[in-house]
């Protein structure tokens, strides 16, 4: 006798299909085009992480979803952020953080389990999507079309096996609209309750049947828009803490968190720079109250003073009750971000069993900030500068000096920031049917493109800033002209003294930079430029696939297989700002760079049912997958997966899965040159007493005090130069492709006893090696002067240091003695990393006052999130559960009621406890800083609706934050940790839905 068994489908089911459910329940909304009474229905219904259609989307993967309903539940003008609030994706590229490098601006990028965005393979309806950055393929989830999202599965691991390479982490599928029968406009608007910040929101669909109903085709058009928001428009951007020597620290006793040596304290800031201008003459040091009225600080027209300092110095950076320079006010939470798309589907059954389809997409991005202008620690003035007072120069000359050198923060020489358009265009065309009664097919061809245009805003030439600021007074005229206007032969004193190019020389307009407002507009337009940069990514996908979920029949059900062939081309070039490129402005020198590669793959995969209908096996099936891949830049790969389903009784199922996975390196990995980088670091031979990197930090003090001072470093040494370091970073055509194992396990229980309740508990463990990635310049340093052999080793190599009596860089940059002047860095199959957690999914819909009820929670608990930065030792791993980038806990809690015409939902979000620095510093001194930990934070969203009889008019009402929560302090969601929490604040926004 042949057995079919299916379990029972569970309300976490449930909540995938939901979307769909709604479709059904209203016409104007997207419906699945019928097949009438065709033999063989062509709708097929499939799961993220596998081809073979199943009933009931049983599958040993766990998957989550988000359905249509619950992202309009939001209110989420784009996709990123709202995806980035799922525990199981680390906001590692939100509107808010985007701008941390340069060109990422305004892209939401996804990163499953934080393991990094290029092991996240993002897909749209099951296929690939081109990628949105030079040489990457991750993939810019902000270019989709938030109206017609149908559904968002998410699934962890054992998915390469599947869809291909860079699913390391797991899939992220987008599922749109496939057809839709109608018309409908929505609009929203909203406002946060600080800085007039400001989001909207407007779409309209369009759909219709032809040819008897054979066919549909519909066209959405999507345009949304937020506001540039600056940092100072937020009381949070004005509250100038800096870190001091706690004054009540008891050296007594261990310090701790109840005894921490340095806490915040305000008002306070960098006093190490200024606006306009700061200079020392004669000795300084922030330890030494004698030394501080050797420093001065330039006013508004030109005249200077001594520098306030009423309160403390912990650094040679920050101080308090003191003249400083408020960083913040150039600085944004979020950037200006405009969003248009058009997306068009159609779908026609050429025969009762084989159907044409067609899905184009153009969506186009603006996005604008504004960030710090260009800044200078070293900046040279000569004292017979035209604009040197007599007083000024009087001062010079009893401290011996015959130049001044200047630390300027040049907001008058005009902000630095990016304008960035880019225009996304997307293709399929395919056709999938039915062979056979069983037999399907699915045959496309994909082509996808991104354009990127970059203007890197404000981006000064080096050589005419220093060609224009020093400035004599021309004897003929009694006029102040470039110095280089006179003597040809003159020479940059902030380049090394050598001799200003005619570049320089040409039209040189001459300048002062003694105070805040000195520079011209018309210096400012001779010096700054706006650098153009263009980039083009193109992908080309074709691919054909067969499947048959019933294969043959065995005595525990119908064996199902898939298979097929597929072919993918991917291509990026980057042109950069000629000036840019040979090193002559503010920004890095970057070259042009391109590549290109394809690969040729073959899959196969099986659902296998082994047993049914026995003692505790009420019914048990075995996946299987493999993919052979052969690529053009790194050769042949191999993945597979294994996977079983096991129900135990219809209420209760276990599941567990076992893959292998790669990534090949990406196009930027492999053939980006080497360029110019920069990076902080905190140099492990400088002795200050605030350096958390200092000698007597280390595992070995000694060791490394002797290895400084073979370095030539004195004992006692303080590092001046507070800048981010030059050094070089670049591609590895010689890279291999990163490896890793996932394994999960979890429980699936839907209780007989509690009808609409369903609950899913899954264990994954995602271990990663030959991880593709650079030695940074602070491990290097570090490393450099731990090891125990000395200094000859490889990683000393690595890092350059300034000799006796210092230096001075091609870039006009200036390095004291001993200091860290350049570093490099370049791509290697060198690392390895680990995560590993437990996830959490309750789902529970009742009836509630004659109101239908959904409560609905999903969390990640933390187990493991461990680096090693040389997979060769692997006793040397940064464990970094419970640092801000990885809190032990996130969750979410959904909850809807709807009654007749009126719904409202509330939203619970959950980031747990962690650290303000890493577990291993904190173990190390858990007393170094107050506050050292972030507390558990709730955040609160809240919206009401409703829809007006006769359906065609829908109303809603929301806030986002509704209590106002502050981030932690001095925390401001511009990096990857901080971005756990809300920077906007309470938002309020409102939107109506009409359908005709």
């Amino acid at each position: 006798m042949t057995h079919h068994r299916t379990p029972g489908r569970h309300p976490l089911t449930n909540a995938l299909l939901a979307g769909l459910m709604m479709a059904a329940a209203a016409p104007a909304l997207a419906q699945e085009a019928s097949s009438g009474n065709n033999p063989i229905d062509l709708d097929r219904v499939s799961v993220t992480g596998s081809r073979i259609a199943r009933t009931g989307f049983v599958t040993p993967s766990p998957v989550t979803a988000i359905t249509a309903e619950e992202i309009r539940a939001t209110g989420a003008n784009n996709i990123g952020d709202l995806m980035a609030r799922m525990p199981a994706l680390s906001p590692t590229y939100t509107l808010g953080n985007s701008t941390r490098f340069i060109g990422t601006a305004g892209v939401g990028l996804m990163d499953l389990r934080g393991m990094g965005t290029s092991r996240t393979l993002v897909l749209v309806n099951g296929r690939r999507h081109v990628g949105a950055t030079s040489g990457s393929s991750a993939v810019d989830v902000n270019t989709i079309p938030v109206e017609w999202i149908e559904r968002v599965e998410v699934i962890t691991g054992g998915a390469s096996a599947v869809y291909g390479a860079d699913a390391v982490a797991g899939v992220v599928n987008f599922i749109m609209k496939k057809s839709f029968d109608g018309a409908e406009v929505r609009g929203q608007t909203g406002m946060a309750s600080e800085g007039g910040f400001n989001r909207s929101f407007i779409s309209a669909s369009a759909g219709t049947d032809f040819a008897n109903g054979r066919g549909n085709a519909a066209i959405a058009l999507e345009y949304s828009k937020q506001d540039r928001f600056v940092r100072s428009d937020r009381a949070i951007g004005n509250e100038f803490l800096v870190s001091v020597p706690n004054p009540n620290y008891d050296p007594t006793k261990p310090s701790s968190e109840s005894n921490p040596q340095t806490v915040l304290s305000g008002p306070g800031g960098n006093h190490s720079i200024s606006f306009g201008g700061t200079f020392t003459l004669g000795a300084f040091s922030p330890t030494n109250k004698a030394t501080w009225g050797n420093r001065y600080q330039f006013n508004p027209d030109g005249t200077y003073r001594p520098q306030r300092y009423d309160g403390v110095m912990p650094s040679t950076t920050s101080c308090v009750n003191c003249d400083f320079a408020d960083l913040n006010s150039v600085a944004d939470l979020q950037p200006g971000f405009d969003r248009k798309s058009v997306n068009a589907v159609v779908n026609f059954d050429l025969t009762d069993n084989h159907r044409l389809y067609f899905e184009g997409k153009y969506t186009e991005t603006v996005s604008d900030f504004l960030a710090q202008p260009s800044f200078d620690q070293t900046l040279r003035i000569q004292r017979d500068n035209a604009y040197v007072s007599p007083q000024l120069r009087a001062l010079m000359a009893a401290n011996g000096a015959s130049q001044l050198t200047l630390s300027r923060f040049n907001v008058d020489a005009g902000q630095r920031g990016e304008h960035v358009e880019r225009n996304t265009q997307r293709f399929v065309l395919g056709v999938e049917g039915n062979l056979t009664e069983n037999w399907t097919y699915d045959v496309y061809g994909n082509w996808g493109q991104s354009e990127v245009k970059r203007w890197n805003l404000n981006n000064r030439i080096n050589e005419r800033w220093q060609a224009g600021l020093d400035t004599v007074v021309d004897p003929s005229t009694g006029q102040i002209v470039c110095r280089t206007t006179l003597n040809p032969n003159a020479t940059n004193p902030n380049n090394g003294n050598r001799v200003y190019s005619q570049f320089a020389r040409e039209g040189c307009v001459p300048f002062s930079v003694f105070g805040n407002g000195a520079v011209t507009q018309a210096a400012r337009d001779w010096m700054n430029v706006d650098s153009f940069n263009y980039s083009r990514l193109q992908q080309s996908v074709f691919s054909a696939s067969l499947a048959n979920a019933s294969l043959f029949s065995l005595p525990a059900g119908d064996v199902g297989v898939a298979g097929g062939v597929e072919y993918r081309r991917e291509k990026s070039r980057e042109i950069t700002d000629p000036l840019a490129a040979q090193g002559l402005t503010f920004l890095n020198a970057i070259p042009n760079r391109m590549g290109k590669y394809d690969v040729r793959e073959a899959f196969v995969e099986a659902t296998v049912p082994l047993l049914a209908d026995i003692p505790g096996i009420y019914n048990l099936t075995m996946d299987a997958a493999g993919r052979w891949s052969d690529y053009s830049s790194i050769g042949k790969t191999t993945t597979w997966k294994v996977g079983l389903d096991w129900t135990i009784i219809p209420s209760l199922r276990a599941r567990g899965t076992l893959s292998q996975a790669v990534r090949a390196p990406s196009i930027g990995e492999l053939y980006n040159p080497q360029s110019e980088n920069f990076a902080t670091v905190n140099d492990p031979c400088n002795y200050l007493a605030t350096n958390s990197n200092r000698p007597n930090t280390a595992a070995d003090p000694a060791l490394r005090q002797a290895n400084c001072s073979a370095l030539g470093v004195p004992v006692g040494w303080v590092d001046t130069y507070t800048a981010t370091r030059p050094g070089v970073s670049g591609g590895n055509p010689n890279l291999k492709p990163e490896r890793a194992r996932s394994f999960t396990y979890g429980l699936v229980w839907q209780p007989d006893f509690l009808q609409g309740f369903g609950m899913s508990v899954d264990y994954w463990w995602i271990s990663l090696k030959d991880a593709i990635g650079a030695v940074t310049a602070q491990t290097n340093a570090t490393r450099c002067v731990d090891s125990p052999g000395g200094i000859n080793n490889s990683f000393c190599g690595f890092i350059e240091r300034a000799p006796v009596g210092g230096k001075t860089d091609a870039g006009g940059r200036t390095f004291p003695e001993h200091s860290i002047s350049r570093w490099v860095a370049l791509n290697e199959n060198l690392a390895r990393s680990r995560r590993v957690g437990v996830d959490l999914e309750m789902d529970y819909r009742f009836k509630l006052a004659e109101g239908d009820t959904v409560i609905r929670l999903v969390g990640t608990r933390l187990l493991q999130s461990r680096e090693w930065a040389f997979q060769d030792f692997p006793n040397e791993y940064d464990e970094n559960v419970t640092w801000v980038t990885d809190p032990r806990w996130r969750g979410s809690l959904q909850t809807k009621y709807s009654l007749g015409q009126w719904r409202a939902s509330w939203d619970l979000n959950y980031v747990s406890s962690n650290l303000r620095v890493q577990p291993k510093s904190y173990q190390a001194n858990p007393g170094q800083s107050s506050p050292i930990r972030n507390g558990s934070y709730v955040y609160h969203n809240f919206q009401f609706g409703y829809r007006f009889p006769g359906d065609k008019i829908d109303v809603y009402l929301g806030v986002d934050n509704a209590f106002d929560k502050d981030p932690p302090v001095n925390y401001f969601g511009s990096d990857v940790g901080s971005a756990m929490y809300d920077n906007i604040g309470r938002y309020m926004y409102m939107g109506a839905t009409y359908k005709f």
